[in-house]
Parts: structure tokens; C-alpha cells; sequence
């Protein structure tokens, strides 16, 4: 296909994009419609593009954007103009700002040299690089993981047999329900609704859901100071390339810790893109360089991954591979 639609609530546009060595954009949290996309988070999820170039993505996102009245958070405001900074890719004079908190134990060595590459790629078109402390960023993990579960379970409330989705089972009501979520809900989304029932619960709201929310603030605060610096931030996409089907099935924490990079961006509200960096020196799979704007500013993203598309398209013929005689003989 030549592109797909995705919904982005903590990474799930540019976390596959960046393990596919495809381009995916999560736009400004109200950029895009909601309407239709089943709800998970509502405060987080946001559609987005997927494409095999990043004009490709941003035609996609061109289209898919814009105000929408059957979406209460739908942003009436004009779409950035991401087309015309896709085609005319250029750093010359940008500030960029690399996270330092992105970075350390859990990335993987060759994910990092591949990020390293890109800075100093964009460096050498002329962008001016500068390291930026977001202090917060840290806390991001556990308060993604109260708030989106917290709102999942009261968005998931709804499918419950009786009005819904999937119904199952017989006897009372409650029969009904109980069977009905038992079997229409796999162990990870049944893991999630449990959390986010148990955070929202009294006694425990403002312990942990509402101490989350302020957390988010503090991290909303990080980005607005970075971005008071400099023009995007830049970090990897995820911390290490895709893994084998499976492997991390019987531990959620090592799930969970594959959204390090991109879970902030989603908390804020902001832009973020996932574009093709070249490929980890390990396992020879795809790396992503994420690019973080500031809310509206979406066509930021499309400048600096079409300019690091183009330069390493001339170096290697593709973003991915360093042998351009090896890919033309493919």
C-alpha cells in the first residue's frame, strides 16, 4: 500500500513507521479528525499519516486535516502548510534541539550511531545543534500509563454486550456484561482497563490520575522552554528496532518502556515525525529519527525529514541503505 492511516496515542504512528523504515506523522492533537476512530484515549489519540515518503505523508496529511464539527476538539484554525515544506526540505538556519533525557540504558548502540548520523548530517545542511534538558521527560512513562488507561476504561465502558461490539453469553444483565468483556477483551486491554478502573477509583483519583494530569503540566512546561530555544527537538523514534512477535508478550514493562521517545509528544498535545535514518549496524534493521514541533507548526517536521530524506537518498540512493549498487541490483 502505498499509505495507511494511523491513530497515535503514545506512539503507535511512529513507532511502527520507524521499525518498517516508513515515514509517520502524529499532527497537533486536534489537527486531525477523531470522528469515526474508535475511542481509546481521548485526550491523546490523534490520526495521522503513514507513507513510503515524506511528501507522501504529507499530501496524506493535507487531506486528512483541517477543522471537523463533528469533533468537539477539532482545531478551526488553517492546516500548516506541510506540502510545501515537504518539497522544499531545507535546515539552512534552523535551531535544533537534541534531547539529552533520550539517551542511556535501554537504546539500543546502533539506534543511537544512526540518530548521531542524522544530527550531524543536519548540522552539515546547515541547521544549528544545540543539546536541551527536559527535565520531565522522565516522568512521562508512568503518568502516560494512569492517564491513558484511566481513560480507557471509561471509554471502553461502553462495550459491554448490552449497546456495543461483540455480545456473548446468556442470563441477567450482568451475566451478559461479564461474559460479553471476558471474551471480547484480550489480556493487554483488559490489563489497561483494570489500571485506569483501579486510578479512577475513590480514594485513589487524586493519588494517582490526578497526580498524573500534573505531571503532564510539568512536561507541557519542558516543551514550551525547549521550544522558547529552538525550532524542533530531535531524538530516536524508539529505543531499539522491532523485536520478534512475541518476545516481550509476557512482560508489559518491556512493552511499555518501547514508548520512552514518543509518549511526551502525545502528553503535550504537539507535533511529531517518524522518518527513515538508515539501518541498525546489529540486526540491519530500520532506525527512525523522531523530529518533535511545537503545536501548529507541523510543517516543521516535513522540513527537516524531507531534508534528511534527500540527503541521504543522495548519499545512498535510499534512507536505508548504504549500498546504492546493492539497491539498484535489487
Amino acid at each position: 500500500a502505498p499509505l495507511a492511516l494511523g491513530t497515535d496515542t503514545g506512539g503507535s504512528i511512529r513507532q511502527p513507521a520507524a521499525v518498517c523504515g516508513i515515514v509517520g506523522t502524529k499532527p497537533t492533537y486536534g489537527g486531525s479528525s477523531r470522528y469515526g476512530v474508535v475511542a481509546f484515549a481521548s485526550s491523546l489519540d490523534t490520526p495521522g499519516p503513514l507513507g513510503r515518503t515524506v511528501l507522501d505523508a504529507a499530501l496524506l496529511h493535507e487531506v486528512m486535516s483541517g477543522h471537523d464539527p463533528m469533533d468537539s476538539t477539532s482545531i478551526n484554525a488553517p492546516v500548516p502548510p506541510v506540502v510545501e515544506a515537504a518539497r522544499h526540505g531545507d535546515v539552512a538556519g534552523l535551531r535544533i534541539g537534541v534531547v539529552t533525557e533520550f539517551a542511556g540504558d535501554g537504546y539500543q548502540p546502533g539506534v543511537m550511531a544512526r540518530f548521531t548520523e542524522a544530527v550531524e548530517l543536519l548540522e552539515s545542511l546547515g541547521a544549528k545543534v544545540t543539546e536541551i534538558s527536559c527535565p520531565h521527560f522522565k516522568y512521562a512513562l508512568p503518568a502516560y500509563y494512569l492517564i491513558a488507561p484511566s481513560e480507557a476504561s471509561s471509554n471502553l465502558a461502553r462495550f459491554d454486550g448490552m449497546r456495543y461490539g461483540l455480545r456473548t453469553g446468556s442470563g441477567s444483565a450482568e451475566e451478559v456484561m461479564a461474559a460479553t468483556r471476558a471474551a471480547g477483551f484480550g489480556a493487554e486491554v483488559k490489563r489497561r482497563i483494570m489500571l485506569g478502573t483501579y486510578a479512577l477509583s475513590s480514594g485513589y483519583y487524586d493519588a494517582y490520575y490526578g497526580k498524573a494530569q500534573q505531571v503532564r503540566t510539568l512536561i507541557i512546561q519542558d516543551f514550551d522552554a525547549a521550544f522558547g530555544q529552538v525550532d524542533v527537538l530531535v531524538s530516536p523514534a524508539t529505543p531499539t528496532t522491532a523485536f520478534p512477535i512475541g518476545e516481550r508478550a509476557d512482560d508489559p514493562m518491556a512493552m511499555y518502556l518501547a514508548d520512552l521517545c514518543t509518549i511526551p509528544t502525545d502528553l503535550a498535545g504537539n507535533a511529531a515525525i517518524s522518518v527513515p535514518c538508515g539501518l541498525a549496524d546489529e540486526d540491519g534493521l530500520p532506525a527512525g529519527l523522531q523530529v518533535m514541533a511545537p503545536p501548529l507548526a507541523d510543517d516543521r517536521l516535513y522540513r527537516v525529514a524531507a531534508a534528511v530524506e534527500a540527503a541521504f537518498n543522495e548519499r545512498w540512493g535510499h534512507p536505508l541503505l548504504a549500498d546504492a549498487k546493492g539497491l539498484s541490483a535489487r
